[in-house]
């Protein structure tokens, strides 16, 4: 049986968030139809059997208010608590270096996208287990236009090559551990984990995406989540 682990990315600041909430509190931490939008996304690997180890990256000096907010929520038997580093490269990166040597396949999940569902990510498992790396995408519907410093329209790509990435990502651990590490030699910095991989002249395989699988940037997502959530009867 394959060996799993999975890296939690929840160390952001959620400043957008608290900007518009009026508030300090971190995007990760609110609740979510009765559960912490961090519980959500760590349920994800907890009710799958086969993820063995689940790192949290979660802000420097949290650790006890995180186990406390999540305690009535989640199972923490299985789940590592680190401290995050200055941007999410530099957390995942740490989460990385507390996976075992052992692990197989490494799943890299934005803690702000808590509604990711078991078939996406099982469909992104047999992915990555046969081409070492596979990322959830889904279509855009509006046309996109590329501008320049002064906001002149420069170009207007094919829509139908376009695609909007989401996460969980899941990547051969040797795959990404090299990314991680050649990306780190050269000082490179990149947003998305996937991007690494194809610095390095890999393949990435995209799966189909889920337009439920929206991420928690403003209190608009969190209302859009919650009534999800509702019709959902979850």
């Amino acid at each position: 049986m394959i060996r799993i682990a999975a890296i939690v990315a929840a160390a952001g600041a959620g400043l957008r968030m608290g900007k518009e909430m009026g508030s300090a509190g971190r995007k990760q931490y609110l609740e979510l139809e009765g559960s912490p939008v961090l519980a959500r996304s760590l349920n994800l690997f907890l009710d799958y059997g086969g993820v063995e180890e689940i790192i949290a990256v979660i802000p420097a000096g949290e650790k006890e208010q995180v186990r406390e907010l999540l305690q009535p929520h989640c199972s923490l038997a299985r789940v590592t608590f680190i401290d995050g580093g200055a941007e999410r490269q530099d957390s995942v990166q740490r989460g990385l270096k507390a996976v075992g040597e052992e692990i197989e396949l490494v799943c890299i999940h934005d803690a702000a996208r808590p509604l990711a569902s078991p078939a996406l990510l099982e469909r992104l498992l047999q992915a990555a287990e046969e081409r070492g790396a596979a990322v959830p995408v889904i279509a855009l519907s509006d046309t996109v236009k590329e501008i320049d410093s002064n906001g002149y329209v420069t170009a207007t790509p094919q829509r139908d090559k376009l695609r909007l990435v989401q996460t969980p990502q899941v990547f051969r651990c040797e795959l990404i551990r090299r990314a991680y590490h050649s990306a780190g030699e050269r000082g490179l910095k990149l947003t998305d984990d996937s991007a690494l991989v194809e610095e390095l002249g890999e393949a990435v395989v995209t799966v189909e995406g889920e337009l439920s699988n929206l991420k928690i940037t403003t209190p608009r997502d969190l209302a859009l989540a919650a009534l999800m959530l509702k019709e959902a009867g979850k």
